[in-house]
């Protein structure tokens, strides 16, 4: 009972904190760039993945991205994106490549200052070491997706290999199995890759701070709103009378604004558990006879 409390303590306090820090502006701000900075990203990630000779693995990645989002939105963005595969070479080291990381960047930089208000600014460095790191995430990130990507593409063609050497009465068990943890990768990925940004970008000098509730928070966010909007949108026929021929980037923007929603709430959730950790911690050191 008592830890059931202190559960319900922590989320309450997210929630006001939540409040008190604005979050429904920070979401907006951070719908804003995550759509700013979306397309940069992926003439980024295109260009390495060119250069690393892996420009099938690049676009896979791309696609798998798409999947995620409500096919409402998939549609709008997946023109644009299509023109920016067509247009975008392997030559990374060019003042449009070198623009996009920046402007890629400028969405990290949100997502940070999202984390240094939840736990608190005093944990903040110098402007121009966030901007590196920044950058630093942004590079890194495109590679590593370029890997997992490059693993998800090989693992079922190895695994097929691996099992036309047995006969089928002992794969038929096994191959219901990589069924099973096939149609897990998707959130698996997903997973890991939310876990990776609160990694990345919760401040360092935190004592010990918590980002799997945060992360799992902001996943559930992410498929309820996608699974939602598609709902939504398959009763709501007349959805484009209002905008007209933005319809379509309305409907991504507010998609992307319900999930800014869900970080902003999981970097206040992250950090409401960090403290309540740090205050049961001192508690307990008192607590001990000298």
């Amino acid at each position: 009972m008592k830890s059931l409390r202190r559960h319900a303590s922590v989320w309450k306090t997210a929630f006001v904190q939540f409040i008190v820090n604005d979050g429904m502006t920070a979401a907006g701000n951070m719908a804003f760039l995550a759509m700013l900075s979306l397309f940069p990203f992926i003439i980024f990630l295109v260009a390495i993945s060119g250069t690393l000779g892996q420009t099938e693995t690049g676009i896979e990645a791309i696609n798998f991205m798409m999947s995620v989002l409500p096919p409402e939105v998939g549609t709008v963005l997946q023109g644009p994106i299509n023109g920016i595969i067509k247009s975008t070479g392997a030559e990374i080291l060019t003042g449009s490549i070198l623009f996009a990381i920046w402007t890629a960047a400028n969405g990290v930089e949100c997502a940070r200052g999202v984390l240094l208000k939840a736990f608190g600014w005093e944990h903040a460095h110098a402007i121009w070491i966030r901007r590196l790191e920044s950058l630093a995430v942004v590079i890194f990130g495109a590679i590593t997706i370029i890997i997992a990507m490059s693993i998800l593409i090989i693992g079922p063609a190895l695994f097929k290999a691996a099992t036309n050497l047995f006969p089928d009465a002992m794969t038929d068990g096994i191959s219901g199995l990589w069924h099973y943890i096939n149609f897990m990768l998707s959130p698996a990925v997903l997973l890991l890759g939310l876990y990776g940004i609160f990694l990345a970008l919760t401040p360092r000098s935190v004592n010990n701070p918590s980002r799997l509730p945060g992360t799992l928070l902001t996943l559930t966010i992410l498929f309820v709103a996608a699974k939602g909007l598609s709902f939504y949108l398959s009763y709501a026929d007349n959805y484009d009378v209002t905008y007209g021929s933005l319809a379509g980037v309305v409907i991504t923007q507010i998609f992307c604004f319900v999930v800014s929603m869900g970080f902003v709430l999981g970097a206040e959730l992250n950090a409401a558990y960090s403290k309540s950790r740090q205050e049961q911690k001192s508690v307990e050191t008192k607590s001990i006879p000298a």
